[in-house]
């Protein structure tokens, strides 16, 4: 029944304009602004291609989420599904699992960067490797807010605008953070901060269970709302 459910989800997102401008626009933004960092450092290096590839897909992941749900609310399409008798866990993983596979679709023309930095040099192939998974796992982490955005509202603008929010908040979380009296656990809430380890070549364990514990507790706040919903 998953399979079956990934599926259709991705047929519909696929039969939608939506992830050809998105994954055109992004592209496009991180070409320009990405050669443009290689260029003017003159060396082959992949890291600063990392936080302008996530930043973007900071801006992209909510947009693309938003409807996953919302649009189901809102058409009346997901009480066939509780008709059905699929459980919400499984409306959830079907929709999450084709999200991640788009985004990281959309992802994949990032490893022109290590390509063309392979022919133009001589790189190091740590930083490329844990750089591009950093990149795979904060798109599965986006994936996973911008669901639980959309399963708490019927209107994909208000998903998307909810699900952006929340994401710029932890991407800059470590700003100012001083100031603060708890500084330190909020700046250990920062995507940006959490990311810079993986683009500098080391895979800390702390990161991953950041970044898990964010998907996890995402996808569990996403099945609570559309139990709620259900009981209502």
């Amino acid at each position: 029944m998953t399979r079956a459910l990934v599926r259709k989800e991705l047929k519909v997102l696929w039969a939608s304009p939506l992830p050809y401008v998105l994954g055109a626009v992004l592209n496009a933004t991180l070409g320009v602004l990405g050669w443009g960092q290689i260029a003017g450092r003159g060396q082959a290096v992949f890291q600063p291609i990392v936080p302008i590839a996530a930043f973007l897909t900071v801006l992209v992941a909510p947009i693309l989420a938003a409807r996953s749900v919302a649009d189901e609310i809102r058409t009346g399409t997901l009480e066939i599904l509780v008709a059905a008798r699929v459980s919400d866990l499984r409306i959830v993983a079907g929709k999450y699992v084709a999200l991640v596979v788009t985004l990281w679709t959309l992802l994949a023309p990032v490893g022109l960067f290590a390509v063309l930095l392979a022919l133009w040099g001589d790189p190091d192939g740590g930083p490329i490797i844990t750089g591009l998974a950093g990149l795979a796992i904060m798109a599965a982490a986006m994936a996973a807010i911008g669901l639980v955005a959309s399963s708490l509202t019927s209107s994909q603008p208000v998903a998307a605008i909810g699900a952006l929010f929340a994401v710029l908040v932890l991407w800059f979380a470590h700003v100012g953070s001083d100031a603060l009296a708890a500084g330190g656990l909020v700046a250990s809430l920062s995507l940006s901060e959490r990311l810079r380890s993986f683009a500098a070549g080391v895979l800390d364990l702390t990161d991953l269970v950041f970044f898990a514990s964010v998907i996890a507790g995402s996808l569990a706040a996403a099945v609570v709302a559309l139990a709620a919903r259900r009981w209502r």
